[in-house]
């Protein structure tokens, strides 16, 4: 008996195509309720933004404008506070509500004092000293905001310790 291979019993590729059909059209499809899975749908939010990223982009510019501060170059942690106050409203316009939280309601209330305490800091060529503690106390009302909105679990640091950009940040 001669053995028989393996093209002549697969399914040619334009039939192969045809069989896909159905399950791409289902794919990304949510599980109906009481589904084999039991997951719920998720809500379509497909226009929210990642709220993540942004603060991402926040977060890299608060490690830059610590490291500027303890190197007390007030002047280039005045260009990070600039550049963190334009991510700040970046955020209150592309996610004011975030997973029901109001996040530009918290950042007027919460972050923009603490920004302003650092402006004042910058602004006067402040020492090492004062600066590291205008820009800790940003960071404190980082945590705040985060503790507020059940995200506690998201601990911002000054990470002064560790210098991971190939910049200087010295006078």
């Amino acid at each position: 008996m001669k053995p028989t291979s393996f093209r002549r019993h697969a399914i040619p590729a334009s039939l192969s195509l045809l069989l896909l059909i159905p399950t791409l059209a289902s794919f990304g499809e949510k599980p109906a309720a009481g589904s084999p899975e039991g997951l719920a749908p998720m809500p379509d939010r497909q226009d929210a933004p990642e709220l993540a990223l942004l603060m991402g982009d926040l977060q890299r510019l608060t490690h830059k404008m610590a490291l500027s501060a303890d190197a007390g170059n007030a002047g280039l942690a005045a260009f990070y506070l600039h550049e963190s106050l334009e991510q700040l409203a970046t955020i209150q316009r592309k996610a004011p509500e975030y997973e029901g939280q109001p996040v530009a309601a918290l950042i007027d209330r919460m972050a923009l004092p603490a920004y302003e305490t650092l402006r004042k800091s910058t602004a006067a060529d402040a020492d090492r000293e004062t600066l590291n503690a205008a820009v800790l106390g940003v960071i404190q009302s980082c945590n705040a905001c985060h503790a507020a909105t059940t995200h506690g679990i998201i601990r911002i640091t000054p990470g002064t310790e560790t210098n991971p950009f190939n910049q200087s940040f010295a006078r």
